[in-house]
């Protein structure tokens, strides 16, 4: 109770919070304020309290967005949310410089409110504009586990969003893959289909391969999980996955694909990625949390080239 108490306490208002930004940017000198914000409401406070400082709003908000463009605002969307406010502000810095809103060497006061990464407080941070921040890994934003290599978490997200942009266009497609720690998550799990990778090369069952990657939207559109390795070899798809009760933050309105997401993530070491067959947005999942939401339409930007 008293953790709580404490915690709630700590949770600014915007206005507060704005004021704050301000001050650290007239104190610096700051060529631009990245205001990452849900709802647009701290880049509103922002901007009437910061006469003279250049402001931009960054949103992973579609509609926050529309309605900032139509204000006449300067608006930059995200292409994710993170749950770690630190990666979520190195995201909004790369996106900013990706879109021309700031340069390398600009000195930038970057702002990230509670309402946008809830449960981890605020987070007002200073930081010099480096060229190398334009390319952000899309693994960078996961803290990976059981030796998932990077290399596997990116080509997962973005065969991922593939499928959502499947699901927007129309026709519906649910995915789940679930990666490392393979043999805990396939200990909890059953064949709801025959097990398509079995007998094939080890070459034809690596998530990694490009030429295998229209038969996985396929396969997507059959009931069950993608059980991936760490290395990226598939060991089965269309596997049932058991979500015993286990204590998982899963938010509101999302199904039981992404249920079952995060209790295999609690129980196991793995990683989730899930594509939801309602909105076609892709979430992944770590330690049974929701730890990244991205949206497949809004383009990234430059990627760093996966690594192994």
């Amino acid at each position: 109770m008293a953790r709580k108490a404490k915690e709630a306490k700590m949770v600014r208002s915007d206005a507060d919070l704005a004021r704050m930004i301000v001050q650290v940017a007239q104190a610096v000198g700051a060529d631009r304020v990245i205001c990452g914000t849900e709802t647009g409401v701290l880049f509103g406070h922002v901007k009437e309290r910061g006469a003279g400082l250049s402001v931009v709003a960054a949103t992973p908000n579609g509609d926050t967005y529309d309605a900032l463009k139509r204000d006449g605002s300067d608006a930059l969307r995200l292409s994710m949310r993170v749950a770690n406010k630190y990666r979520q502000a190195r995201h909004a810095v790369s996106m900013a410089l990706n879109a021309g809103k700031v340069a390398v060497g600009d000195l930038v006061v970057c702002a990230v409110g509670h309402d946008l990464c809830h449960g981890g407080g605020d987070l007002v941070l200073i930081t010099d504009v480096e060229a190398n921040v334009a390319e952000v890994a899309l693994s960078e934003m996961v803290r990976l586990t059981d030796g998932i290599r990077p290399s596997v978490m990116e080509v997962a997200l973005r065969v991922a969003c593939k499928i959502g942009m499947i699901t927007r266009q129309g026709k519906p497609i649910g995915a789940l893959f679930v990666l490392g720690d393979s043999d805990e998550v396939a200990k909890g799990s059953r064949q709801l289909i025959l097990n398509p990778f079995h007998g094939h090369e080890d070459p034809d069952r690596m998530l990694t391969n490009p030429a295998i990657h229209q038969m996985l939207i396929e396969l997507a559109k059959l009931d069950g999980a993608f059980i991936v390795r760490g290395d990226g070899l598939i060991r089965t798809a269309g596997a049932f996955l058991a979500a015993p009760k286990a204590s998982v933050d899963v938010p509101a309105g999302l199904g039981a694909r992404h249920t079952t997401a995060a209790s295999v993530t609690c129980r196991t070491h793995a990683t989730a990625v899930v594509v939801s067959a309602t909105d076609g947005f892709v979430r992944a999942f770590s330690r049974g949390e929701l730890v990244l939401q991205m949206d497949p339409e809004v383009p990234l930007g430059p990627i760093q080239s996966p690594g192994a």
